[in-house]
Parts: C-alpha cells; structure tokens; sequence
C-alpha cells in the first residue's frame, strides 16, 4: 500500500461496495486505421471479465484527433458501446484523452493506446485496486512483467523519473509515462489542468503523488 500524503481529495471508504460501477476506456486515435479494429475488438471482448470483476456498465470511446487516413469509417462500424468522438483538427494526444474523460459516463475511467501496445485484457486487473479501495488511480506499468518494448534511451529517462518521483512521494512507481490507466473520474478535479500534448501521463502521474491521489502500480502479464 502506497504512503499516505496530505490531500485535498476525499475518500469515501465503507461507500464502494454499495456502489454499482461503470467503466469509460478512452483511446486517442491518429492515423490508426490498420490497428483499430483489432483494439475495439479486444476491449469488447473484456465485457464479460469486467463485470466478474465487479464492473457492470462499459463503454468505449474513441477520441480521433485530426487522422487523415480511414480510422473513422473503421470505427464506426463498430456498435455500441463503441462511441466515436472527433477533432476537426490535430490538438494532441492530451487533447484526445481529456476530451474522451469529459465524454465518460461512468465512475471508473481508463484509457489505451490504438495499438494495443498494451493489452486491453488487463483491464479488469487494473480495476480491482480501485473496486476494493485501496487506489484511486491505478497504472499498468511496462517495467516489470511482459518484455518492454520501450526504447532504451526512453526506458532510461523513465527510469530516472520515476525513482525521483518515488522520493518524492513517498510511494513506489516504476512507470510514470504509462499510458494504460484507470482512475477515479472524481479524481480529475485535483489532477486538472491536464496539458494537451504528450506529456498528459508524467504530469498526471506527479500530480497524483503530490496531491495525495492514492496511486498503485500493476505490472503487464507477461
């Protein structure tokens, strides 16, 4: 269990379990046409493993952020609970995210990359820490479990962030730019303003440790 800080976000323990809860994913998407479909198909194919975890409502929404090529026709061919949000024009992949969270319906929110660099069958792992309260934001890490495909020069910078971040505050973090998260919706008015580029999962990560959001880790199957 991570190390309380001070915080101006309040918890609600005893209130969770009374409590039916829905899960919002949220993809950014940019000239992923070839990759789309596969990644919905994947996630919609979580419902079932979602509510054994205890989640009972699910939706998917796609932020598409200015793609030129055919990512929205292939989403669109997907039915509810796949929603299709777009951006006339290419304001980042913050931009997206923030978008889709405003967008989200339900109490749990998460969110992926199009490609499914991360498996979206994680998702009901990721859950967990939050449905028994024991988190509010909860990040898939890619140092540990599965083989990384990150980089080395980025795995090193990540590295580094990550054990200043741990010093800081006072809880263990291994993967600060994760971008496979689910979190408390009612946290983003202490993790807001969230910046529009691509540095909106390092800055939620700092925020979280700073402002006493309860973050844990969960580490990729292999």
């Amino acid at each position: 269990m991570p190390t309380a800080v001070a915080s101006s976000f309040e918890h609600a323990p005893g209130k969770v379990a009374q409590r039916v809860h829905g899960l919002s994913v949220c993809i950014p998407v940019y000239n992923e046409a070839d990759a789309i479909a596969e990644t919905l198909t994947r996630c919609l194919a979580c419902e079932s493993l979602l509510r054994q975890a205890g989640v009972g409502a699910f939706e998917v929404i796609v932020a598409y952020y200015g793609s030129r090529d055919a990512t929205a026709e292939r989403v669109r061919q997907f039915p509810f609970p796949v929603r299709l949000i777009q951006h006339a024009k290419n304001k980042g992949y913050g931009a997206a995210l923030k978008t889709g969270f405003s967008a989200a319906k339900y109490d749990l929110v998460g969110f992926l990359d199009a490609d499914a660099t991360y498996p979206p069958e994680f998702f009901p792992a990721l859950c967990k820490p939050v449905l028994d309260d024991e988190a509010d934001l909860v990040v898939g890490s890619r140092m540990a479990g599965a083989d990384s495909r990150m980089p080395v020069t980025r795995r090193i910078g990540n590295t580094l962030f990550a054990h200043l971040l741990t010093i800081i505050g006072r809880t263990s973090v291994s993967d600060t730019a994760s971008g496979m998260r689910v979190f408390r919706k009612s946290a983003l008015e202490v993790l807001s303003p969230l910046p529009d580029g691509l540095y909106l999962n390092p800055v939620k990560s700092t925020r979280a440790l700073s402002r006493g959001i309860r973050l844990v880790e969960g580490h990729r199957p292999a």
